[in-house]
């Protein structure tokens, strides 16, 4: 242990090492890391929101999905029965997962990017303006004003113009422009966040208005079944 610690400080006194360890590689090293998981997690919510929206809950109430006549035997209807309440589930829940991952990718983790920061502005940007102020310019560093104004952005996002337009907000609290960096943090963030939660509600509503179709086709074989099982059917 001890030729791991000499052997370290000896790398730091040296002028490398005074250079890779230094406040400013640090810093470096930082915004290296936030970037790659900025970057990344929108990468990757892009692949999942192309996948989320080859779903098609509509589609899967048609017999002409399926193979062979419509079915007249109980066995048949009952195993008809089956196919769809097993593809409702699957949909239904392939949509939940689809949309957490999505949130998680597309929203939470580019939004834990931009806390940070704004959080750790004064150490990451040290000679910046202040991330976000309130009122005639005033500095905002709590934690709580910053979790507000990350959801603020995620509902500007949601909702484009309108709440520019009618003034709605859910806090005073406003990026600064004299930041130039952690504004266009917001802005591609705010982007972000408007498709993400644009296609979950959009999602939702597919799901919404599909699930039921398929559950009264379950109810008309459900219906088409008692009919088959009565005596001299």
């Amino acid at each position: 242990m001890d030729m791991i610690v000499d052997g370290w400080q000896a790398f730091r006194a040296s002028g490398f090492g005074t250079v890779v360890t230094s406040i400013g590689a640090q810093r470096i090293y930082a915004w290296i890391a936030l970037a790659l998981v900025f970057g990344a997690s929108l990468w990757f919510a892009r692949r999942q929101l192309n996948l989320l929206r080859s779903v098609s809950a509509a589609e899967l109430d048609s017999d002409l999905r399926l193979p062979g006549p419509v079915p007249k035997k109980p066995a048949s209807i009952q195993r008809r029965i089956d196919w769809f309440e097993a593809r409702r589930d699957e949909v239904v829940h392939g949509v939940w997962r689809a949309l957490g991952l999505l949130l998680m990718l597309g929203m939470i983790l580019p939004g834990a990017v931009v806390f940070m920061t704004v959080w750790q502005h004064d150490w990451l940007l040290p000679d910046y303006a202040a991330p976000i102020v309130i009122g005639e310019g005033e500095p905002v560093a709590a934690v709580g004003d910053v979790v507000i104004f990350l959801a603020d952005q995620v509902f500007r996002g949601a909702f484009a113009d309108i709440p520019e337009v009618f003034r709605l907000g859910l806090t005073p609290v406003s990026n600064n422009p004299d930041n130039a960096v952690i504004s266009w943090l917001v802005v591609i963030y705010r982007f972000a966040a408007g498709i993400v939660s644009g296609s979950a509600i959009y999602m939702l509503y597919r799901v919404w208005r599909g699930v039921p179709r398929i559950d009264r086709r379950i109810a008309d074989y459900r219906e088409r079944l008692k009919q088959a099982q009565l005596p001299g059917a």
